[in-house]
């Protein structure tokens, strides 16, 4: 049975956000926000990451971020980190606990396949379990890629989804028209969860999902739409690859990062011959829309 290692760290309203955006950029499959021991007035964020060799420089890399907080006065006292291993059906029931619905836009809903959701004339839903590889909504990068996924793609697109997870977003492409969806993940452990959401939205005959890079031999042709939520660095090594695999017409939809990381990734987007027609944030993170320039 797979297992995975939870990090819990009581925090100050004034580093919660700081402490999260580390636990996102560390590779957290999930942050769940709880309150902390009774009359302290704190509250905790636990992340949980696959245990897998590594998870000790996640820790001391926390830990060097609480003392730069402490020295900006954001938090007091020594750095307390709780870890414990559980398993994944400790794992799955926790989330089952935490995660609900979230309202990515007017019409688009992201659930989990136990959540109850009133349908509507107009809303579109989109059930993800997040399994493996963690991804139902809950996460700003990961909305602002829906959101860009809705006002973009156009019936018969082909789309391809890079670093793909949990299928969230090749799945949603789907179900917005696109006529096949190929989503491909470094991890090979997230591809069946992936799959299994396919499935739950009846998609499994129009999303694809494979472990591998951009030369994965399932990866060819041109795609319309290319969307990747992942982090600056590899976004901007992987930009020549997008290129060579992006329509004439086609848009890139790329998040990841953080806004104080935009304006550099910017300028990398219009050297590698990208012109930017949208971007967007929300909360600390950065979207952007790009495209060939005209003519």
């Amino acid at each position: 049975m797979r297992h995975w290692v939870e990090i819990t760290i009581a925090t100050t309203p004034e580093s919660e956000e700081a402490i999260a955006n580390a636990f996102w950029e560390l590779g957290a499959t999930g942050v769940v926000q709880s309150a902390g021991p009774p009359a302290t007035g704190s509250e905790c964020l636990t992340g949980f990451w696959p245990d897998r060799p590594g998870v000790n420089e996640k820790i001391d890399r926390i830990s060097r971020l609480w003392d730069a907080l402490r020295e900006l006065g954001m938090v007091d006292g020594e750095c307390r980190i709780a870890t414990r291993r559980v398993s994944e059906a400790d794992w799955a029931g926790q989330w089952k606990t935490q995660l609900g619905p979230v309202r990515v836009s007017e019409r688009l809903l992201v659930a989990p396949p136990w959540s109850e959701v009133t349908r509507s004339d107009g809303l579109l839903v989109v059930r993800i379990n997040p399994g493996a590889g963690f991804g139902t909504g809950g996460h700003e990068t990961t909305q602002l890629c829906l959101r860009q996924l809705e006002k973009r793609i156009r019936p018969g697109d082909r789309v391809l989804d890079v670093g793909s997870g949990s299928g969230v977003l090749s799945i949603t492409a789907a179900l917005l028209g696109a006529s096949r969806a190929t989503g491909i993940d470094i991890d090979p452990e997230t591809i069946g969860n992936a799959l299994e959401n396919a499935g739950l939205n009846g998609m499994a005959g129009r999303v694809d999902t494979y472990a591998g890079r951009l030369d994965h031999p399932s990866v060819g042709g041109q795609y319309r739409i290319i969307v990747s939520n992942i982090g600056a660095s590899s976004l901007t090594a992987m930009l020549p690859g997008f290129k060579a695999l992006l329509h004439p017409d086609g848009e890139l939809i790329l998040s990841g990062l953080l806004i104080e990381e935009a304006r550099a990734f910017e300028t990398a987007l219009e050297d590698h011959g990208f012109a930017l027609l949208e971007r967007e944030t929300l909360g600390v993170w950065w979207a952007g829309a790009a495209g060939r320039p005209p003519g």
